[in-house]
């Protein structure tokens, strides 16, 4: 089982926000590598791509160039008038629902999407809306990735990120295991399935940050936000100015 469908911890109309500005878009290659894959056994135009999770709507929108139809779900009612009113894109349209119950008809899409989210799912439940939902031959792509690793001065500072991301260890829910391995722990949902590696560094994001910056995207980390919840506000800022003295200190 995983974790159910009400824990709201994205729904807050602050964190909606550091999400939408401070989380990372998937990179082209990789879309492309998905799209090539679902083209491989489907019949073009493709018409519909459903991306589950889909949050503040970075990653649905990248797949507007390819599918006639781009539906974005989630169930934070705050992501998804936050998506819509920054969408800019004629052939998307953002719901709020479950991925356990997704409201996209049967045998529909050719192409069924997650980004950073599936291990929020009960995997059993969304496996067979997957299998409702998809046209034969249709494909599910899932995806994440490894966090983010600052460099600076031509030096990498990752063990920094793992040292702040320690200091929240207890707040991680158990599905957070999953992101570690690359959703490699996952259960299979075809016997088909392909995995792709980010350690090989083929789908990367580069970006020029600032601290506040990389301050911002950890404030938008599940487990600050289960720290906040359950410690207090004070409590969590004094992880933010530790964090940022940890930063100061390495680069």
């Amino acid at each position: 089982m995983m974790a159910q469908p009400v824990d709201m911890v994205f729904d807050d109309q602050e964190i909606v926000k550091l999400y939408r500005e401070y989380r990372p878009t998937p990179p082209e290659n990789l879309i492309s590598t998905v799209v090539d894959f679902v083209k491989e056994k489907s019949v073009e135009p493709l018409q519909l791509c459903v991306d589950v999770g889909c949050g503040s709507g970075q990653n649905t929108n990248m797949y507007t160039n390819y599918f006639q139809q781009v539906i974005g779900v989630d169930v934070s009612q705050e992501q998804v008038q936050l998506a819509t009113k920054n969408c800019t894109h004629h052939n998307v349209i953002f719901k709020e629902g479950i991925a356990e119950r997704l409201p996209v008809e049967d045998e529909s899409a050719e192409l069924v999407t997650s980004s950073v989210a599936i291990h929020w799912f009960n995997l059993d439940k969304f496996y067979k809306e997957v299998t409702r939902v998809l046209k034969p031959g249709g494909v599910l792509a899932c995806y994440s990735y490894l966090g983010c690793t600052p460099i600076y001065a031509g030096k990498s500072y990752a063990s920094t990120i793992l040292e702040i991301g320690g200091m929240l260890n207890n707040y991680f829910p158990e599905e957070h295991k999953h992101l570690w391995t690359e959703y490699g722990t996952l259960p299979a949902f075809s016997p088909e399935e392909q995995m792709f590696s980010a350690r090989d560094e083929k789908f990367t994001v580069e970006t020029d940050s600032t601290l506040d910056d990389f301050l911002g995207y950890i404030s938008s980390w599940s487990a600050f936000i289960k720290l906040r919840d359950i410690e207090g506000e004070a409590a969590a800022s004094r992880f933010i100015s530790e964090s940022k003295q940890k930063g100061c200190n390495t680069w």
